[in-house]
């Protein structure tokens, strides 16, 4: 059972961004169902690099559109942005300090940031995006 899902309420309404939000809810699912089966530290590290980068990534690509764009709350928004890479990298710090388990309240939240994220600071930016992106 996945730990975050995707809902048509979570749609900015911009293909790319819609499809990096799945897929980084899709990676936390796969860290959360990792260590739900399996503890295989090789593999859950992989995942959670995956995400590490993947985070990064989708971060940049909304940031530099909200350079391009003239986004007024850009600031702010990077803040928050630099919140949830700290949980990331704080998720993967203490499970490679453990060797053995990914911190299940730590996945929690970053699932709960990122809906939260979505719904109330990603929905701001939609009338700087549409038709530009």
């Amino acid at each position: 059972m996945p730990i975050v899902e995707w809902d048509d309420a979570f749609s900015v309404g911009i293909e790319k961004i819609d499809e990096q939000h799945k897929k980084f809810f899709s990676i936390i699912n796969r860290v959360y169902d990792t260590i739900q089966v399996v503890q295989n530290r090789k593999e859950v590290g992989s995942i959670l690099k995956d995400l590490q980068e993947y985070v990064m990534h989708h971060f940049l690509t909304e940031e530099s559109w909200m350079k391009t764009y003239g986004y007024p709350n850009l600031d702010d928004h990077k803040l928050q942005h630099e919140e949830a890479m700290r949980t990331v990298n704080k998720l993967i710090l203490e499970y490679e300090r453990d060797y053995q388990t990914v911190d299940v309240d730590l996945l929690k939240f970053l699932s709960h940031w990122l809906q939260n994220h979505i719904l109330q600071s990603d929905m701001k930016y939609i009338p700087y995006f549409r038709g530009k992106v």
